[in-house]
């Protein structure tokens, strides 16, 4: 497993051989913020991509079929948690019961916008009998509307996971150690781009010290 000192000197030496570091340090805590930012950008671009090669690149971040039960009922809808490492959604299923009859209803994602329209529609409200309802995402929960003649007791996830974040032992210490817990969890090929992604963020950050020296030389 690729280690997060050899992640940092391989961006160093990226950034140097691109002649964008201008011998100014890159502190361990700066350093997290860019790795955790590039890896979180890269990952959302996959999934805008969503085709099948690309997700063979994130294919470790998919989490099937987790079990999540209901934390509240309000009105005519179930709200269940989001995981605390829910990055994005890949699909969702609801146990639904009515009458003592349980199955898997389809879910249909809408805008809370919309949500009065959907609910009104005759063809399109929560419908055990049809095998669907609908959903939105609010407030790190996911909401299942019923038209109260059934209960959603709970959903089936399948979702994409934040990759681990690096973080510091201490974080008012810009030099502490990466804490033990932070881990590199891809492959060489995608870490070469979000290598890539981290000094092309350092150098159009306007608020690194590189950005200035570079709008100095330019001002000579």
């Amino acid at each position: 497993m690729t280690t997060i000192e050899q992640v940092k000197d391989r961006f160093l030496n990226k950034s140097e051989q691109n002649g964008t570091n201008d011998n100014i340090a890159v502190d361990n805590k700066r350093f997290c913020l860019l790795y955790n930012e590039a890896q979180n950008k890269f990952l959302t671009l996959h999934l805008q991509n969503r085709g099948i090669d690309d997700v063979r690149y994130i294919q470790k971040f998919l989490i099937l079929d987790k079990r999540i039960p209901y934390s509240s009922k309000t009105q005519d809808k179930y709200n269940f948690e989001l995981p605390k490492n829910y990055f994005d959604l890949a699909d969702l299923r609801a146990n639904a019961e009515k009458d003592n009859c349980k199955r898997k209803i389809n879910c249909v994602e809408v805008q809370t916008e919309n949500i009065t329209e959907y609910l009104q529609d005759e063809y399109l409200k929560p419908s055990f009998e049809w095998d669907e309802t609908l959903y939105t995402i609010n407030s790190d929960f996911i909401s299942i509307y019923t038209d109260n003649t059934f209960k959603t007791a709970d959903i089936f996830l399948n979702y994409y996971r934040y990759p681990s974040q690096l973080t510091l032992i201490n974080d008012n210490n810009p030099e502490s150690d990466f804490d033990s817990k932070s881990l590199i969890e891809w492959d060489d090929k995608s870490l070469d781009d979000i290598i890539s992604l981290m000094v092309f963020n350092l150098d159009i950050n306007q608020n690194n010290p590189r950005f200035q020296l570079q709008t100095l030389r330019t001002q000579k």
